[in-house]
C-alpha cells in the first residue's frame, strides 16, 4: 500500500471550473478575537477545524462520547452524545456517518463535528471536527478515557 493511499481528505475538493465558490456572506463565519468587537475579522468556520482521531472497540463509544461532552455547557451534552452513540450502534459496518453540532465552551460557541466509521471487526474510527482552543481538552477527554482503560 502506498502512502497516498493512506491519506484522508478533510476536505471537499476544489469546486470545478464552471462552479463557483458561494459568496462570502453565504459562508459561516466566525468572529476572530480582537480588541473591539466591530473590528473582529471574519474567517470561515472550515478553515479553523483540527481533526482529532481515535480508534477503539465500538463499545467505548458512548463513555467517550460522554467524556466530550462534559466539556460543553450546550450545544453537545450528555443527551447528545448518547443519541449519537445510539446511531453508532446501528451503524453499518464499512459506512460514515457525521453529526455536527454548534457546542458552547468556556461561554464560546464553536462548531464541532463528529464522523464514525465501524469496520466489520467492530473497531470504531471515531473523529472530531473542532476549533483549536477546543482540540487539546477534546483529545484530552478522548485520551483521558481510553488510557485510563488502557486502550
Amino acid at each position: 500500500m502506498t502512502i497516498a493511499a493512506l491519506l484522508v481528505p478533510l476536505a471537499a475538493p476544489l469546486p470545478a471550473a464552471e462552479e463557483t465558490a458561494p459568496a462570502a456572506s453565504e459562508q459561516p463565519e466566525r468572529p476572530l478575537e480582537a480588541a473591539s468587537p466591530a473590528l473582529a475579522p471574519t474567517v470561515p468556520v472550515e478553515a479553523a477545524l483540527v481533526r482529532v482521531t481515535s480508534s477503539f472497540d465500538v463499545k467505548h463509544a458512548g463513555a467517550v462520547l460522554r467524556q466530550v461532552a462534559k466539556l460543553m455547557h450546550a450545544g453537545f451534552v450528555r443527551s447528545d452524545a448518547e443519541r449519537v452513540a445510539r446511531d453508532i450502534d446501528v451503524l453499518p459496518a464499512d459506512q460514515t456517518r457525521r453529526w455536527e453540532f454548534l457546542a458552547t465552551y468556556k461561554h464560546q460557541s464553536y462548531p464541532l463535528q463528529i464522523r464514525a466509521r465501524l469496520d466489520d471487526f467492530g473497531m470504531l474510527d471515531l473523529d472530531f471536527f473542532c476549533a483549536p482552543p477546543v482540540a487539546g481538552a477534546v483529545r484530552g477527554a478522548v485520551d483521558g478515557y481510553l488510557n485510563s482503560r488502557g486502550l
